[in-house]
């Protein structure tokens, strides 16, 4: 059975996790904004604002 606990000589593992996280955070964000301008195009800005009112407060009650 292989030993669980991180290897400690070598970091890359670690620091790739790391940094594929924040890329698809960064990415996610990325797509959230062109999302978010591409109704703008659409819908008025208050209209944008309140869909995403909805939007966040479904995601405090459901998470």
């Amino acid at each position: 059975m292989p030993d669980p606990r991180p290897d400690r000589r070598n970091p890359l593992p670690e620091l790739s996790a790391r940094e594929e996280a924040l890329y698809l955070r960064r990415s996610s964000t990325r797509f959230l904004e062109c999302a978010i301008h591409l109704c703008a195009t659409h819908m008025t800005l208050e209209e944008v604002a309140e869909l995403l009112e909805k939007e966040a407060e479904q995601l405090r009650r459901f998470g």
